[in-house]
């Protein structure tokens, strides 16, 4: 019998840890890394810039006015405008209604593209252009009719991102 009863009781064992169901668990988890999209200008026209030119200089001439370029992170193309505060044209500092060259009107030009009042963007291939030349054409004027007194505009240029 006590043969029996240790045999009998690891028989019980050994059936109880035979039916005993294994446990588990599982789980995914997927990381992400968002770096956001920035587009810049480059070259010594990029930022907040200033440029005193000489009454000659924007007399029926071409004058260079520096250098911009762009720098993207992003793929694909970009959207370059030029807009001005005064329609393209230089506004006298005390007398608002006078203007250097009258009605008539300058323009920027800028990587083969002629800038003006209600012209239309350009259309970059890439977000990544090196610096290159922009300019202002100017109408002609009679220097000895013009008031004394300071011209001004200013240009926004805006590049965006296709």
């Amino acid at each position: 019998m006590k043969f029996s009863k240790k045999i009998i009781t690891s028989a019980v064992l050994f059936a109880s840890s035979s039916i005993a169901l294994a446990a588990t668990d599982s789980t995914e988890i997927e990381i992400n890394v968002t770096k956001d999209a920035f587009v810049k200008f480059t070259g010594d026209l990029a930022g907040n810039v200033s440029r005193d030119l000489t009454v000659a200089e924007v007399n029926g001439t071409v004058t260079n006015l520096g250098n911009l370029g762009t720098e993207s992170n992003t793929v694909g193309g970009c959207d370059l405008s030029i807009t001005s505060l005064n329609d393209f044209r230089l506004q006298h500092d005390v007398n608002s209604s006078l203007y250097l060259h009258a009605t008539n009107k300058y323009s920027i030009n800028y990587s083969g593209t002629s800038f003006t009042s209600g012209s239309s963007g350009l259309s970059l291939a890439s977000c990544n252009n090196p610096a290159s030349l922009m300019q202002i054409a100017t109408p002609g004027f009679d220097a000895n009719q013009v008031q004394a007194g300071t011209y001004s505009d200013i240009l926004t240029v805006t590049v965006t991102t296709q």
